[in-house]
C-alpha cells in the first residue's frame, strides 16, 4: 500500500468518525479527490477499503454513502471486538511472547506513559494514543498466532476511536483520565499474559474494552444528551451537543 493510499484512507476516515461527512452523506470520488486535492484512483481504492470496514456502503452508479452506524450496532460490534481481543490476549499468554512483540508491547507502554505524563492534552496527543493503542492491541494479535483473528481485528480497528473521538469532542480532561485508565488496563493485561494467565488476560481485556463506552454513556447522560432512540446514529448525540 503506498504512502499517499494510506494518507487518503487516514483523511476520510477521519472526516467519517469526526462526524464532518455525517451518516447517510454521498461521498462521491471526483468530490473526495477535490477535497482532498488527489486523483480519483487513491480515492477509490480508499473507499473500496472503508467499505470493508463498514464506514461507507456502495451504491451502484451513486459511488459511496456513509454508514448508518446506529447506538445498537455499536454495542453488538463492542461486543463482538472485547470477545476477540479477550481471546487474542488469552491466546498471547497461552503462547508466550515472542522476543520481538513483546519489544513492541513495551515499547507501546513507554509511549503511551510519556504521553499522560504531559501537562497538557491537544488532539495531536488523541492521534499519537491512538497509534500507540493500536501497536498494543496488534501486538497481541500477532502473539496469538490466530490469522483469522487478526483479520477479524483489523477490520473492528476504526472502532476503537470512536468513543475516544466523542469524549474528546466535548471535554478534554475525561479524554485524558480516559487514556490513563486504558494505560493502567494496558499494563495489567501485559503483565497478566506475561505471566500465563489466559482467563485473567482474557478477562482485563475484555473489561478494557467496554470501559471506554461506560464511560461515553455516564458522560453523555450528565450532559443531558441521553439516546433518544436505539436506531439513532452513534454521531448524533456529539452532533445535537454542538448546536
Amino acid at each position: 500500500m503506498s504512502s499517499q493510499l494510506k494518507k487518503v484512507i487516514q483523511e476520510l476516515r477521519g472526516l467519517i468518525l469526526r462526524g464532518e461527512i455525517k451518516a447517510g452523506e454521498r461521498i462521491t470520488e471526483t468530490a473526495a479527490a477535490e477535497m482532498l486535492n488527489v486523483s480519483r484512483t487513491p480515492v477509490r481504492l480508499a473507499l473500496s477499503i472503508l467499505e470493508q470496514e463498514d464506514l461507507v456502503e456502495g451504491e451502484t452508479n451513486k459511488g459511496f454513502r456513509v454508514s448508518e452506524f446506529t447506538v445498537t450496532d455499536y454495542e453488538e460490534s463492542l461486543a463482538v471486538r472485547a470477545t476477540i481481543d479477550g481471546m487474542a490476549a488469552r491466546l498471547a499468554a497461552e503462547n508466550g511472547l515472542p522476543a520481538d512483540i513483546e519489544a513492541d508491547l513495551d515499547r507501546a507502554i513507554k509511549a503511551c506513559q510519556q504521553l499522560i505524563e504531559k501537562p497538557a492534552f491537544e488532539v495531536t496527543d488523541l492521534m499519537i494514543y491512538a497509534k500507540w493503542n493500536n501497536v498494543f492491541h496488534d501486538s497481541l494479535a500477532a502473539a496469538s498466532g490466530n490469522g483469522s483473528l487478526r483479520r477479524l481485528l483489523e477490520r473492528e480497528m476504526p472502532l476503537r476511536f470512536r468513543t475516544a473521538l466523542l469524549i474528546f469532542e466535548h471535554d478534554r480532561g475525561k479524554a485524558r483520565d480516559l487514556i490513563c485508565y486504558a494505560h493502567d488496563d494496558h499494563i495489567g493485561i501485559l503483565e497478566a499474559v506475561r505471566n500465563g494467565e489466559g482467563t485473567r488476560a482474557d478477562f482485563l481485556m475484555r473489561e478494557h474494552v467496554h470501559n471506554p463506552h461506560r464511560i461515553a454513556k455516564k458522560m453523555v447522560a450528565e450532559m443531558g444528551l441521553s439516546v433518544e432512540h436505539e436506531s439513532e446514529d452513534i454521531m448524533a448525540v456529539a452532533t445535537r451537543s454542538q448546536v
